[in-house]
């Protein structure tokens, strides 16, 4: 059973510094989840976490305890939180989610973004003040009431389904509804402090490692070390919290470097196989054209405008 109860002193929890970024692989991203019981992001059960990315939570069905900062409280469908970057949280479903013959089931909506999308504009435009006002205040966590909830609830219900500038926009738009509205509580009432034992995500390591190295071949022997388990433990691992192999991941790693680099540069195939780790160019050929269904020329003669 995962459930953990919520009167543990805080000093006993295991705090996981994570990141969303890496599984993403985006600087934004809306999750659509219907679970037995709440999980957090990437694990198949709860984690008191923190990660750097901002999260907008919006339960739609289930209820338990949440746990944001310093703050536990009980959260039931219709909760909708707004945490800021590094913030400890985690939604633990009522006990009875957990058990054996449990029909209950858990729904949300997160929205995960990286905070660096809005530097730019938060410290040079003057329109985004309340919006960079919002998200320093976000530390505190921001439950959202009222009218508000009405409105963003819909248009989280809708985001899911847009891609490109449409969800950025209707994004820019959520925040600025929560910048300027009274309908909001902050739940800490002071900047949350990190005084829990703090530990690293071992996976977020690794990934950060194969991105630093993707130009050359990365044995399993070297990751599992990175992660202090054995090839065999690490393989367990790593297939659990991404639903891949580790090499099924680095390939993908490296077929996006790739296909960035046959958008945005003239240089040769050959030439891209070997920056992207690729042993030969024909098997980049190949691993690309498994991927995309499209050779390396074909991809650049539709996106790149010298061929």
């Amino acid at each position: 059973m995962y459930y953990l109860d919520p009167v543990f002193k805080f000093k006993t929890m295991r705090l996981l510094h994570t990141e969303i970024t890496p599984f993403i692989k985006n600087f934004l991203h809306v999750d659509l989840r219907q679970q037995p019981f709440l999980a957090s992001p990437f694990h198949a059960k709860p984690a008191f976490h923190a990660h750097p990315e901002l999260e907008l939570t919006y339960i739609l069905k289930g209820y338990g305890k949440r746990i944001i900062g310093n703050k536990v409280e009980p959260f039931k469908a219709g909760d909708m939180v707004f945490i800021g970057s590094n913030v400890p949280h985690v939604w633990l479903s009522d006990p009875v989610f957990y058990e054996e013959n449990s029909m209950l089931e858990s729904q949300v909506i997160v929205t995960y973004f990286n905070p660096a999308i809005f530097q730019h504009f938060c410290s040079t435009v003057r329109e985004f003040d309340d919006i960079n006002r919002m998200i320093y205040e976000a530390s505190k966590g921001i439950q959202i009431l009222g009218k508000t909830h009405e409105i963003i609830a819909k248009k989280l219900l809708a985001l899911s389904s847009k891609n490109g500038f449409e969800k950025v926009n209707e994004l820019l738009q959520i925040m600025h509804l929560i910048s300027v509205s009274l309908d909001i509580n902050f739940i800490n009432k002071g900047v949350v402090s990190e005084e829990e034992p703090v530990h690293s995500d071992r996976i977020v390591d690794v990934i950060r490692y194969a991105k630093e190295h993707l130009g050359r071949s990365i044995s399993l022997k070297e990751v599992a070390d990175i992660s202090c388990m054995t090839e065999q433990s690490f393989c367990r691992f790593f297939k659990k919290r991404t639903q891949k192999t580790f090499f099924q991941y680095l390939n993908d790693l490296r077929i996006d470097q790739a296909k960035q680099l046959l958008r945005e540069s003239d240089r040769s195939i050959s030439d891209i196989a070997y920056l992207c780790g690729f042993s030969s160019s024909s098997h980049f050929c190949k691993v690309f054209k498994e991927y995309t269904e499209e050779s390396p020329l074909q991809y650049r003669s539709i996106l790149a405008p010298w061929d």
